[in-house]
């Protein structure tokens, strides 16, 4: 007598364990200009570095492109007095 070859079993896919959402406390409108308030300084605070930080980079870029023509002057200068 042939024994009958078991079936896999299909598993099913797992429930979603259903979790409580916590309802956030009521906020006083104080509260919540204030926050909006504060995120509006942050974003200002923000901008006014990266002015600083772009101003700093072109004033290094400056610098640098003054030091090159000063020296390119130098050499000119040198030659001219140089030259009969």
């Amino acid at each position: 007598m042939a024994t009958k070859k078991k079936r896999p079993v299909k598993r099913k896919a797992t429930a979603k364990v259903k979790t409580t959402v916590k309802r956030s406390k009521p906020v006083s409108k104080a509260k919540r200009r204030a926050t909006l308030v504060s995120n509006k300084r942050k974003r200002e605070l923000e901008k006014a570095n990266n002015k600083i930080k772009s101003l700093k980079k072109a004033l290094k870029v400056a610098e640098k492109s003054a030091k090159k023509k000063k020296t390119t002057y130098e050499i000119a200068s040198k030659r001219a007095s140089q030259t009969k």
